[in-house]
Order: C-alpha cells, then sequence, then structure tokens
C-alpha cells in the first residue's frame, strides 16, 4: 500500500506542475508585434523604388499587416513629369508627420500631427491630416491646408494631390496670393 500512495503523490505532483488547458475552444492570441527604432525602409515594385522612408519608432503587426510609425517621412522617387525639372531641383516628394498609420496590404496610410509635404520645386504644404493611397499615389485631405511655394502662398479648406501627374487641386474656401511669399 505504501507504494501506491507513493506513486499517486508523484501522479498529483505532474498534474499540478502541467500546463492547464483552455476550458472550451481555444482562442489563438496574435503574434507579438514587432517593433524598430530608427527603421529606414525601401518599396519596390518590380525593379522599380516607389517609396523609401525612415521612422524614429515603427511597429509592425503581422496579423493584419498594420504599421504605426512616429516621427516618420517618406520620399517619393521624381515622377517622369519631374525628371525634366531645372538643375539644382530634386523633383521627388518628401511627406513628413510626427504619426504615420497604414496598410502594407491595402496601401493606405494615413499622416497626422502635422504633415508636412515638400516637393523639389520649393513648394512646402502643411495640414492636421492627410490620407495616401500607394496604389495611385493620390493623397487627400478635409481639414485644410496651406501651401507655400517661391512665388505664391495659399489656404484652401480641402486637398487633393496626385504625384505621378503633378496636379494638385484644391477646394472649399480658396485663398490664392501670387507674387512674393513671405
Amino acid at each position: 500500500m505504501p507504494r501506491l500512495s507513493a506513486s499517486l503523490a508523484v501522479l498529483l505532483a505532474v498534474a499540478a506542475c502541467s500546463p492547464r488547458r483552455a476550458q472550451g475552444p481555444q482562442q489563438e492570441e496574435p503574434p507579438p508585434q514587432v517593433v524598430l527604432y530608427g527603421a529606414r525602409m525601401k518599396s519596390y515594385e518590380g525593379e522599380r523604388l516607389t517609396l523609401s522612408g525612415t521612422a524614429e519608432r515603427l511597429t509592425y503587426q503581422r496579423a493584419g499587416g498594420d504599421v504605426q510609425g512616429t516621427n516618420a517621412t517618406l520620399m517619393l522617387p521624381p515622377t517622369r513629369a519631374s525628371e525634366g525639372a531645372p538643375p539644382g531641383v530634386s523633383g521627388g516628394v518628401q511627406v513628413s508627420a510626427p504619426n504615420m498609420e497604414g496598410n502594407l496590404a491595402s496601401k493606405q496610410l494615413v499622416g497626422s500631427g502635422g504633415v508636412v509635404i515638400r516637393t523639389g520645386e520649393g513648394m512646402v504644404a502643411r495640414t492636421p491630416r492627410l490620407t495616401y493611397d500607394a496604389n495611385t499615389q493620390r493623397a487627400h485631405g478635409n481639414e485644410g491646408v496651406t501651401v507655400k511655394g517661391p512665388d505664391y502662398r495659399l489656404r484652401a479648406d480641402r486637398f487633393e494631390l496626385s504625384f505621378p501627374d503633378e496636379t494638385f487641386i484644391f477646394a472649399g474656401s480658396v485663398e490664392t496670393v501670387l507674387g512674393a511669399a513671405e
């Protein structure tokens, strides 16, 4: 009989130390987030560079492809329309924002917290929020925008930007000042 109680004690100890099984259907937890500090990135379509950038901090959620960046800057390379720009003008567009959120699968991005857009031609646009679609290379915003260029400045309620053909549309209440921008 003492042998049976020793075996029973070992069996109870093993059962107490083994992991408990979840009651009911098992729920799968999402994989852990990846967090990168001082991140640099490049995005290609085939061999063509379509986007490059940096972020102070970048998080990536594998389950859905969601990314979040802080103090991020994205560079869109020069388009065919800006390749013939005058000497000293680099072409391309730089977009900077304190916060950027997007999804790698949908190629959609939202910049917020004070977005700044700079072109190689000297245009600087500022808006509280911008939505960018990498599929069409178009951006838009509905929270106002101010723009300063080499010889103009303007303010508008809404905007749409098409980077491939460098078309900028400003809508709502629009105020424009031509001549030397101060």
